[in-house]
């Protein structure tokens, strides 16, 4: 147990890790049910009091939501596997991406991870005759402000070259979210992980009876850093829990000098190693076939997981920041700090969003 973490923190941190160390405390209720709310890892926690014996008061409630997300992500899996069918027949490649697979992939369990989105990524080349099939044969539906964004010519290929996705809902339930990227991060991110080389690291995957695109392990791991680590910065658990079940499912089959060189090429290598630092400093019992890694000192990221903070509306200071925090050496530093002023250079672009944005209000007002 981390001493600076509460007992509530501390039990979710040791369900994330599968400690078998853990020593049981008296928790505050109310506290472990809002931890657990903004960390995202009721089944993850549901799994391990089971496990070890623990009792907490509102266990019924935690078994209840729990068959709710396997239900959820049941009908999640579904829907890709549908959606990634009817791209497949058209000719289009397309990957499947976090969400449900993840779920497969890191637990072997569908319903032990919580997710709210459906993932694909799609070929720029390919991009907008994958969202006309989405939109014509599996009924999802553009939401407006990209629409105004792909229905502007001007703007549709700066739009491209500084985003990296498009959420797309059903018609008919606007609850049911698909995410089409056509790259893994906002560009500006330098988070280099390109469509031209995903044939080389792609590998068939058995779900639910269909074999979907996927990535062999090393690169997926890599994608796993970039989108916990890199993008969302390590700040809730779930991201915790998912790097610990990659480690314990295939840290002994992973070919780490392979990923090593990967990440060197990429100018990720320090996120790599913070990152499996960050796991060995929170306690996560390392094994002596994993790589060397000297542990961080997770203080501030606890702090942080028990404050539970809002997000800030503007993330992009954060994003620079943490990029350069975690990008090698010279050259990718100064490459994220090219791409960051190329991205707030495109003053027609920007400037559109803000006239789209302004009617938008005053329409809605």
């Amino acid at each position: 147990m981390n001493r600076s973490a509460s007992p509530e923190l501390s039990l979710l941190i040791a369900s994330c890790l599968d400690s078998g160390s853990y020593q049981t405390q008296k928790v505050e209720s109310k506290q472990l049910f809002n931890l657990l709310h903004f960390h995202q890892v009721r089944p993850v926690l549901l799994s391990y009091i089971h496990r070890n014996q623990i009792d907490v008061d509102f266990k019924p409630q935690l078994t209840e939501y729990c068959k709710q997300i396997t239900f959820s992500n049941m009908l999640s899996a579904q829907e890709l596997v549908k959606a990634a069918g009817m791209l497949t027949a058209k000719g289009i490649n397309v990957y499947a991406y976090k969400g449900c697979v993840w779920a497969d992939w890191l637990y072997g369990n569908i319903g032990q991870r919580e997710f709210g989105d459906i993932d694909l990524l799609i070929s720029k080349d390919n991009f907008s005759e994958a969202v006309d099939v989405l939109t014509a044969d599996a009924g999802y539906l553009v939401d407006d402000y990209r629409r105004h964004l792909l229905d502007a010519p001007e703007i549709k290929e700066r739009f491209f070259k500084t985003d990296y996705h498009i959420p797309m809902s059903k018609a008919t339930d606007d609850s049911s979210v698909l995410e089409a990227h056509w790259e893994v991060a906002y560009p500006r991110l330098l988070f280099t992980f390109p469509s031209e080389e995903w044939a080389e690291y792609t590998e068939k995957y058995f779900f639910l009876g269909n074999e979907l695109n996927v990535f062999q392990q090393e690169y997926q791991f890599l994608l796993l850093l970039v989108h916990h680590g890199g993008k969302e910065q390590w700040r809730k658990l779930k991201y915790i829990a998912d790097l610990a079940a990659y480690m314990s499912r295939y840290g002994h089959s992973t070919n780490w000098a392979k990923l090593s060189l990967l990440a060197h090429e990429k100018g990720i290598y320090s996120l790599y190693k913070w990152s499996l630092g960050l796991l060995k400093g929170l306690g996560f019992d390392w094994q002596k076939e994993w790589p060397q890694i000297t542990p961080v000192d997770a203080t501030s990221l606890i702090k942080y997981w028990e404050a539970m903070p809002r997000e800030s509306a503007n993330s992009s200071w954060r994003y620079f920041k943490h990029g350069l925090a975690i990008h090698d050496g010279l050259r990718h530093k100064s490459n994220l700090l090219w791409r960051h002023l190329k991205y707030f250079s495109e003053f027609k672009l920007l400037w559109h969003k803000a006239i789209w944005y302004r009617t938008e209000k005053a329409r809605s007002a």
